[in-house]
């Protein structure tokens, strides 16, 4: 009686954080989707539907790195073709597998499981580990599709060959092979299905026949897999960083398979530790079971399936030891780490009369510590991932337009060979988030009609010059609200005092200090926009585009001074700065965050004067010179009030903008002055919160 109210409220506690973790995940989906292609998805994902549309078919078996993800393209296209490439249907997909994979969870041990009083507990930690967020990068990125088939077609070929050699029936080794190709075609790793498969046909004493149809098919695979077939460039040689470091490569793999404790345990070295219990206890398991010959089909699947986890955390180790043994902590190779501890943990339960009491006493303390263990992450789930959104958003917006704004772009695309073709293409084509009507504004000019007599709230709060390509471009910084919709206007026109449309933007970037200042909490009230068209001085207003009309943004309309003029921006590659004359005002000598290393011989004037709520400023004068002026500078990562402001010895504002964006490392303006006498520069830190600081270099 006792045994069983104990089973029953175990039950109950692992289907309870089961729902949590699976609850808390859907809404971290939800919250953190985004509709902007991000990192491989450029080259593996619109690259590649372009090719298709030029009808190179060899696109469809062509690498991605070192794998062959036919199958994963098969949903790119259907996502590009008939879901407009989006990737909610992808996402979507990506659940949908993972789903899958838990139904074959249970489908191995449904049988051994059939009179369990722990049942429900077993099926609901599956249902927990499959679902956890220490993943999540599995669950809201569109491209990763591929990295959770292979597991789960490769626990499908496993069962199938299991199930064939208890029944004898022919289509369950049709089903094991077919499954055995999807993996092999969905990550590198699938190479790993085919050995491990004649490995469970020979310890399930399967026919000849059935042996040799295996191998056969396991070298056709091979064979068409490696077909044409390079080795990446950036990754090191399996074979050669075993024999050259097998210490890194142990700790790399141990690592891995303790990687979904890392947000409880957070030193590496527990981690690591938790990856070595692991491998432990799989070996004690397998010991017990040997020695008792009690190698049946079930037991055999799981086994063999951990030797897929395991050898895939080696083969990842081997291959991406340069990543250094944090890279085993990347949050996607918690997916093939919570697999394994799921397998170990049915290991241990469907032979508890087999092993000795503790493995059995351990795996049922598993069912409640391990998901314990996974719900703190969950809070993750609701982190605020607007700004990211909002990021990656002005990234493709500012492409769309001609602007290319590294600051943002890069966090979107690590790999930029070859990408403004594909973009240029996309654009054309309309394809993915190009086809979105908030990408572009196709109007060359405003109605005054349109224009409503009162404002919305807002403001137009900076001006910021950046580099794109080899030329200089303008971003425009402020917020916006509508008091009586009480909504946030989507798109942000900026217009001459003509009424012609000379820039764009969107609004959508978190502006926690609007939400607390202004009646109605508005969430994501920032926007951004760029000045498209560079001949345009001024004065620039901007204008808040609404279903009922156009809202004028308050605010100090936009000038661009033809007597100064933005010539460059970069990183400094230690060339002088020009000579600051009369250097006076607030900021203090070396005042700058002591994580910045300084030089003996350099001379630094910065905000940093006993944090970074210090507000000040610097000023200085510059002779005129038919050279550019360069002014050698660094930002804390917000550069929010961070601001550049020039004026002629009169005391007439020239210019002013907000400093360009470079956190920690020095980076160097030019500018053109088109003047005969000397002008005043002010550097101005008008910012009190964490991260707003900034500092001049005098090399």
């Amino acid at each position: 009686m006792f045994l069983k109210q104990q089973s029953s409220l175990l039950s109950q506690a692992t289907v309870v954080i089961s729902l949590i973790v699976f609850s808390t995940t859907l809404w971290g989906v939800y919250t953190h989707f985004s509709p902007v292609p991000f990192w491989d998805m450029w080259s593996g994902y619109i690259g590649f539907y372009l090719r298709v549309l030029e009808n190179d078919h060899s696109v469809w078996l062509s690498q991605h790195n070192e794998h062959r993800i036919l199958i994963s393209r098969m949903l790119f296209w259907l996502d590009l073709e008939y879901f407009k490439g989006l990737g909610v249907f992808l996402v979507c997909v990506n659940l949908v597998i993972q789903l899958g994979t838990a139904f074959v969870f249970f489908a191995v041990v449904s049988k051994k499981l059939k009179a369990d009083p722990h049942k429900t507990a077993i099926y609901a930690f599956i249902f927990c580990l499959l679902f956890s967020w220490v993943q999540r990068e599995n669950f809201i990125w569109a491209f990763q599709s591929q990295f959770l088939f292979v597991f789960m077609f490769s626990l499908l070929s496993f069962l199938n060959m299991g199930r064939y050699t208890a029944d004898n029936k022919n289509h369950y080794l049709l089903l094991s092979l077919f499954f055995g190709c999807c993996a092999t075609f969905s990550m590198a790793n699938g190479l790993l299905v085919f050995p491990l498969l004649v490995v469970q046909a020979l310890l399930l004493r399967t026919s000849r026949l059935s042996l040799a149809t295996i191998i056969a098919v396991g070298i056709t695979v091979s064979i068409l897999y490696f077909i044409d077939y390079h080795k990446p460039v950036k990754h090191d040689s399996a074979i050669q960083s075993i024999l050259q470091s097998p210490l890194l490569v142990t700790v790399f793999t141990l690592t891995y398979l303790g990687s979904p404790f890392v947000f409880v345990l957070g030193q590496s070295y527990l981690i690591t530790a938790a990856g070595f219990f692991f491998l432990t206890a799989a070996g004690v398991c397998l010991y017990c079971i040997i020695k008792k010959h009690a190698l049946d089909y079930v037991n055999v699947t799981l086994f063999i399936f951990l030797l897929f986890i395991v050898g895939t955390a080696l083969a990842t180790a081997s291959g991406r030891i340069f990543l250094g043994v944090d890279g085993a902590l990347a949050n996607r190779y918690a997916t093939p780490a919570l697999m394994g501890w799921i397998t170990l943990v049915l290991i241990g339960f469907i032979n508890r009369t087999i092993l000795p009491k503790a493995c059995f006493y351990i795996a049922k303390g598993c069912l409640i510590c391990i998901p314990l263990l996974l719900l703190p992450p969950q809070i993750k789930a609701f982190d605020n991932f607007a700004g990211t959104a909002f990021h990656r958003k002005i990234a493709v917006l500012g492409v769309a337009n001609h602007q290319y704004d590294s600051f943002y772009f890069e966090q979107i695309c690590y790999n930029q060979e070859g990408l403004l073709e594909i973009i240029e293409q996309s654009i054309d084509k309309g394809i993915s988030v190009f086809s979105s009507d908030w990408i572009k504004y196709e109007n060359n000019q405003i109605s005054a009609d349109s224009i409503h007599p009162e404002p919305c709230m807002g403001a137009i709060e900076s001006t910021e010059p950046f580099q794109s390509g080899s030329s200089i471009s303008y971003r425009v910084k402020g917020w916006a609200w509508d008091p009586k919709t009480q909504t946030v206007p989507e798109k942000i026109i900026l217009a001459d005092k003509e009424f012609n449309v000379v820039g764009y933007g969107i609004s959508g970037e978190p502006r926690f200090d609007i939400t607390k200042a202004i009646e109605g909490n508005p969430f994501n009230s920032g926007w951004l926009a760029y000045i498209i068209n560079p001949e345009v001085k001024g004065p620039i207003s901007a204008y808040a585009a609404t279903d009922s009309g156009l809202f004028k943004i308050p605010g100090k309309p936009i000038e661009l001074d033809e007597s100064v003029r933005v010539m460059n921006i970069s990183r400094w590659k230690g060339e002088p700065s020009s000579e600051l004359l009369h250097i006076t005002g607030e900021w203090k000598k070396g005042a700058i965050h002591p994580r910045v290393r300084q030089q003996e011989n350099q001379t630094i004037y910065g905000s940093w004067v006993g944090g970074d709520e210090y507000v000040g400023k610097v000023e200085f004068e510059i002779s005129p010179s038919i050279d550019p002026v360069n002014i050698i500078y660094m930002t804390g990562p917000d550069s929010r009030f961070q601001d550049i402001e020039i004026y002629d010895m009169a005391g007439k504002l020239l210019y002013r903008f907000q400093l360009p964006k470079s956190i920690n490392v020095w980076s160097k303006i030019s500018l053109h002055l088109n003047t005969t006498e000397n002008i005043k520069i002010v550097v101005v830190d008008n910012g009190n919160s964490q991260g707003q600081w900034s500092a001049l270099l005098i090399p």
